[in-house]
């Protein structure tokens, strides 16, 4: 009998209820600039709007750089695979960061410019979400437990960040490889 009752549990259902939302300048996935020859939604800013019940949960965030965004992509159905896209047939959901998925989770670890406590308003860079996509969680970014420089990537990702010229640099943020900073500009 535990075995049946271990099965019921892993597949029941789940409420989430989200703590805020999105505001974007992107309200479709058509309106996004496609990364490659642009910087895409990687330079944009954006802002989460918690629930007033929820604002004050953003004390303490004073000193991180970064944080991990989790949201539901309410538009997934919406979303097609571009025409010319880099994915062989035989990647499937599980092997790619598409937002169609069984659950439409989102994941996003964003640079943190500015937030308040008081209005529950976040200002932050990088997140790829669109206009009004709810939020279910927001949890700081700790590079000790969240990054691992020695992880590895199937060639196919590899190939497809070089000939897109994708560059991290050791913060996380993405840069053209061709791209300029500084006085020489």
């Amino acid at each position: 009998m535990p075995a049946e009752s271990n099965d019921k549990t892993r597949r029941e259902s789940y409420v989430v209820n989200p703590i805020g939302y999105v505001k974007s300048k992107y309200h479709h996935f058509d309106d996004i600039p496609h990364p490659h020859g642009k910087k895409g939604w990687g330079e944009d800013t954006s802002e989460i709007m918690l629930y007033p019940e929820h604002a004050a949960g953003l004390e303490g965030l004073n000193g991180y750089s970064h944080i991990a965004v989790l949201f539901w992509i309410h538009k997934a159905g919406e979303w097609k695979l571009p025409k010319h896209h880099h994915k062989p047939p035989q990647v499937k959901v599980f092997a790619t960061r598409m937002p169609a998925r069984p659950n439409p989770i989102g994941l996003s670890v964003v640079e943190l410019i500015n937030f308040s406590p008081e209005n529950g308003e976040v200002l932050v860079k990088g997140l790829d979400a669109l206009d009004g996509t709810p939020i279910l969680d927001i949890k700081p970014y700790i590079a000790g437990f969240d990054s691992y420089p020695e992880a590895t990537l199937p060639e196919w990702v590899e190939k497809h960040l070089r000939e897109h010229h994708h560059v991290r640099d050791n913060h996380g943020h993405s840069h053209h490889e061709h791209e300029h900073h500084g006085a020489d500009k």
